[in-house]
């Protein structure tokens, strides 16, 4: 039997598995969670990638960033201003869609002290995503890094003392 003929005997094996295995493989795939701290990181990408696209798309912009090569206080100041609006849309973005998908972060971190559907939760996640993915990628150390010094400190706490 030469590769070609595997390869085609292998295929059609596929097609004798019985439907509810097939099935069962992929209620099993449906059911993977993705992790929180990621998901967040790609709503800050996709943010981040749409103000890229619409502050390029913006006429105007890129010409008198040409027209102000010379003048380096304004364009400093011109360069600024777009760096800070861009900001505030980042932000709304993230708070759009943030509460848009009922998506916050908070509930993940302080589990049983903030609900999933509060709405502060869902406004400093928006602002987290919104932010850009630097700055999402340290608030994730951060959090991390809390996350584990609480758990540590909870089991701590539910372990038994030493007896002398």
């Amino acid at each position: 039997m030469n590769k070609m003929q595997t390869y085609l005997a292998l295929a059609g094996s596929l097609f004798l598995l019985p439907a509810e295995s097939l099935w069962a493989a992929q209620t099993t795939a449906q059911q993977v969670v993705m992790n929180p701290f990621l998901n967040l990181l790609a709503l800050s990408l996709i943010i981040e990638r749409l103000l890229e696209i619409a502050v390029t798309l913006i006429p105007g912009i890129e010409e008198k960033k040409i027209d102000l090569v010379d003048d380096a206080v304004a364009f400093a100041r011109f360069a600024l201003r777009i760096k800070r609006w861009t900001l505030l849309a980042g932000m709304a973005l993230g708070v759009a869609f943030c509460l848009f998908l009922r998506f916050g972060i908070l509930d993940e971190i302080f589990t049983g002290v903030i609900s999933p559907e509060n709405g502060l939760n869902l406004v400093i996640t928006g602002l987290i995503a919104g932010s850009g993915s630097d700055p999402v990628h340290h608030i994730i150390q951060l959090l991390i890094s809390v996350r584990e010094k609480l758990s540590a400190s909870f089991r701590a706490r539910r372990l038994p003392g030493k007896v002398s």
